[in-house]
């Protein structure tokens, strides 16, 4: 997805991660972040099941990968430094569970970092721009927590977490070939005409998409609730 890197890497600067430091990337998909952190010193360690897991441990296989879940991570009490989730916590349809679950794993002010977009503040340039505000809500509608990126602060503040800080970044697209699939996966069944739209913006040079995402970092606090 879009600054999909660079949003890995301004994540690594907000956790202030040390050599040595043991670093939880949940939700690890491919690995890209585990061998990111590896690479800067850390005890970096991917959590994720399916067939993901199965492709990061073949790119980086001296990585450490474990399959688990938000909600039963395969790591033991207060031995994690920072933790992070990207791209997670909307598919989540119980995201306190996952924060509980960060508590238990984290030391006594621990760092957490949550990166995720809001679905419902998706923009795309249109002739029908009411149709497609509806096109976009009923695709965030979809999520399990369509809302997720704009509720993270108050998820992390409601916790157990502390010193909730908030970025917004915002990647701009002008380039419809490259969102081309995404716009089929937002259209519904009825849509040929907008996905027409979109297409012939494309052509001509018009076509705009504005896709914010969220990262939002805190402290745990060191009282257990």
């Amino acid at each position: 997805m879009p600054q999909g890197r660079a949003l890995r890497e301004r994540s690594h600067e907000l956790l202030e991660v040390k050599p040595g430091e043991v670093v939880l990337d949940v939700g690890c998909g491919t690995g890209h972040a585990v061998a990111e952190l590896t690479s800067l010193g850390a005890r970096a360690i991917g959590v994720d099941a399916g067939d993901a897991l199965s492709f990061a441990k073949e790119w980086f296989p001296s990585c450490d990968f474990r399959n688990g879940s938000a909600e039963n991570l395969p790591v033991e009490s207060s031995s994690v430094d920072c933790y992070r989730a990207q791209r997670l916590y909307h598919l989540l349809a119980e995201p306190s569970r996952a924060l509980a679950e960060a508590r238990r794993v984290l030391v006594p002010w621990g760092r957490i970092a949550l990166i995720g977009q809001d679905y419902d503040m998706w923009a795309v340039a249109s002739d029908a721009p009411e149709r497609t505000r509806a096109l976009l809500h009923t695709y965030a509608q979809r999520m399990s927590t369509p809302n997720g990126g704009l509720k993270y602060r108050e998820l992390l503040l409601d916790n157990g977490f502390t010193d909730v800080r908030v970025e917004v970044h915002t990647a701009v697209h002008s380039d419809h070939a490259a969102l081309a699939p995404l716009l089929k996966q937002i259209a519904a069944s009825d849509a040929d005409d907008w996905l027409d739209e979109q297409a012939d913006r494309g052509a001509r040079g018009r076509f705009l998409a504005v896709l914010p995402s969220f990262l939002v970092v805190g402290v745990r606090a060191a009282a257990q609730e």
